[in-house]
């Protein structure tokens, strides 16, 4: 099983209003993982797409890496910088907006009943 997997500032992919690469799942059928995720830039003075997540039960935590955004989760506007940590509940609108000179990274991680429910049948039915 891969146990690394780097990111490649070079390839990022524009997606959803930000730049970034998914790294999870790791891309097998046996992804050691519950959750997907993706290393994500806020380019400054950007907004990415505001959004709710599809699936519909699908919720999302969002990780500050670098830089400083405000981050909107329904009608919430937070600010957003290195270290800090916020959910997004299913069925929420969100976005990042980035009115800064400096680009903001953030990682993100999404989850859904379905995704944790298989990945746990799958751990206890070896």
């Amino acid at each position: 099983m891969q146990q690394v997997k780097k990111i490649n500032f070079n390839e990022l992919k524009h997606e959803y209003g930000v730049d970034g690469q998914r790294l999870l799942p790791w891309g097998d059928a046996e992804s050691p993982f519950p959750f997907g995720g993706a290393y994500c830039v806020t380019r400054a003075g950007t907004v990415s797409m505001p959004h709710v997540n599809e699936p519909s039960d699908e919720e999302e935590m969002f990780i500050g890496i670098s830089g400083v955004a405000k981050i909107i989760i329904g009608d919430d506007t937070h600010e957003i910088s290195k270290g800090d940590v916020f959910f997004i509940p299913s069925g929420i609108n969100h976005y990042v907006d980035n009115p800064n000179q400096e680009d903001f990274h953030f990682y993100a991680l999404w989850w859904n009943s379905d995704i944790v429910s298989g990945f746990v049948n799958k751990k206890n039915s070896k």
